[in-house]
C-alpha cells in the first residue's frame, strides 16, 4: 500500500512539473505573421451595470493602444440608467474615439441576454474582424496584435485569450482573484497539448465577420446560456479550429460578501457541468477529469491524509508539493500575468488550493439555478435555460 501512495505522490508531482513546462513552452511560441491586415476592427461590448469597477474597465478599452483602426460598440439595456450614464460620461471624455452606444429592450424569454446584444452589435458593426469583449475585461496595449494574427492560420475560425483577475480590494474579491491567477494558465493551456481546444474563455475572443456569417451568426446560439462554450461548439461544428493565443487580459470583478462569492463560484461550475460536459466526447471528458478534476482534488486529499495519519515523510512531501505550487504561481504571476497578484495577498494561494476542492464538490452537487447580474436563471441539461426572475 505504501508503494501505491508513493507512486501516486510522485505522479502528482510530475503532473505539476509537466504542466509548468507546457505553459512555458506555450508562451515561447512565436506569434504568426499577419497575412491580411484588417481595415477596421469592431469591438463589441455588452454593458450591464452593477460592478463599481465597470467605468474603469470601459475606460481602459478606450485607452487601448493598437496599430489597428478600432470602433467600439457598447450595447446596453434601455432601462439600465446607471450603465447608460457611465457610457455617456466616457464618450464625452474621449470624443476622439469611435464609439456607438446602442440601447436595447429586454431580450425575449428564450434568448441569452448577452447574445441578444451581440446579435445587434454584429448587425451594425462595420469591421472585418469582430471582437467580443466583456465590460469587466481589459486588454493590454498591443494585445490585439498578440491575438488577431492567429486568425490568418489555416482552418482557424476563432482566436481567444487567457484571463487573470486584478481586483484585490477586499477579502472576497481577493479570494476569487487568487484562485483564478494560480489556476488559469495550468488549467487552460496544458490540455491543448493532448487535444485541440474544445471551449474558450468568453471574456474576449475574435472572429472574422465572414466566418461568423457562414456559421449562422450569434442567432445560432441565442438559446444557450453558456455562450462561451456554445460559440466554441458552433465554430468547431463547421470544421474550424479554435486558436488559444498568448494574450493575457485582466478582469476586474468586485465580489461583495460571502453570498456573492458563493453565487459566482456556483455559476462557474454549474454552467460547464450542464453545457460543456454534456456535449464532449468520452475522450475529451476523460481529459477534463484526468487533467482538471483529479489534480484539483489532490491538495485537499493531501492535507486530510496529513491530519489523519501524520508522519515526517508525509509532512515533508506536503511542504514540497505546496512549495512547488507556490513557486509556479510566483513565476507565472511575474512573467505572464504582469504581477497582478500583490505579494501581500499571495498567502491566499495555498489556502485556495485547500478550499477550492470543497467548493467544486458543492457546486457540482448544487441546483441548476444561478444568479447572473440580477437575472435568476434555471440552467437546463444540455445548456438551455429559462428565466426564473429577471433583473429589476
Amino acid at each position: 500500500m505504501k508503494k501505491v501512495w508513493l507512486l501516486a505522490g510522485l505522479l502528482m508531482l510530475f503532473e505539476r512539473i509537466w504542466k509548468h513546462w507546457l505553459v512555458m513552452r506555450f508562451f515561447r511560441r512565436p506569434i504568426p505573421a499577419t497575412v491580411t491586415e484588417p481595415a477596421l476592427v469592431s469591438i463589441l461590448q455588452p454593458v450591464l451595470s452593477g460592478d463599481p469597477t465597470m467605468l474603469t474597465c470601459l475606460e481602459r478599452s478606450l485607452q487601448l493602444a493598437s496599430r489597428y483602426r478600432l470602433e467600439f460598440i457598447w450595447l446596453a439595456d434601455s432601462d439600465d440608467d446607471a450603465g447608460l450614464r457611465t457610457c455617456e460620461q466616457l464618450m464625452a471624455r474621449y470624443p476622439e474615439r469611435s464609439v456607438r452606444l446602442i440601447t436595447l429592450p429586454p431580450p425575449p424569454e428564450s434568448c441569452n441576454p448577452k447574445v441578444f446584444k451581440l446579435i445587434e452589435g454584429a448587425r451594425i458593426a462595420r469591421g472585418e474582424i469582430l471582437c467580443v469583449l466583456d465590460d469587466d475585461t481589459m486588454l493590454p496595449d498591443t494585445g490585439l496584435e498578440m491575438c488577431l494574427p492567429f486568425l490568418d492560420l489555416p482552418g482557424v475560425g476563432l482566436a481567444f485569450g487567457l484571463p487573470y483577475y486584478v481586483n484585490f480590494s477586499d477579502t472576497w474579491s481577493s479570494m476569487v482573484s487568487a484562485f483564478v491567477n494560480s489556476n488559469s494558465l495550468l488549467t487552460y493551456i496544458p490540455y491543448t497539448a493532448v487535444t485541440r481546444p474544445f471551449t474558450i474563455n468568453g471574456m474576449f475572443y475574435a472572429m472574422r465577420r465572414e466566418i461568423l456569417e457562414e456559421i449562422g451568426g450569434f442567432e445560432a446560439i441565442s438559446h444557450i446560456f453558456a455562450d462561451d462554450f456554445a460559440v466554441a461548439q458552433l465554430v468547431r461544428s463547421h470544421g474550424y479550429r479554435l486558436a488559444q493565443t498568448p494574450l493575457c487580459h485582466g478582469i476586474s470583478t468586485q465580489v461583495r460578501g460571502p453570498r456573492r462569492y458563493l453565487s459566482l463560484i456556483q455559476r462557474w461550475f454549474v454552467l460547464p457541468r450542464e453545457s460543456l460536459l454534456r456535449h464532449l466526447s468520452l475522450r475529451d471528458r476523460l481529459i477534463v477529469y484526468g487533467l482538471g478534476l483529479i489534480p484539483a482534488l489532490y491538495p485537499l486529499l493531501l492535507v486530510l491524509c496529513l491530519l489523519v495519519r501524520p508522519s515526517r515523510r508525509l509532512f515533508s512531501y506536503t511542504l514540497l508539493y505546496y512549495g512547488y505550487n507556490y513557486t509556479i504561481f510566483a513565476h507565472f504571476n511575474r512573467r505572464y500575468l504582469r504581477g497582478a497578484t500583490p505579494w501581500r495577498k499571495s498567502w491566499l494561494v495555498p489556502l485556495m488550493q485547500v478550499i477550492f476542492p470543497i467548493q467544486l464538490l458543492v457546486a457540482l452537487l448544487s441546483s441548476q439555478r444561478i444568479n447572473w447580474r440580477g437575472n435568476i436563471v434555471e440552467v437546463e441539461r444540455g445548456g438551455g435555460f429559462h428565466y426564473v426572475q429577471r433583473r429589476g
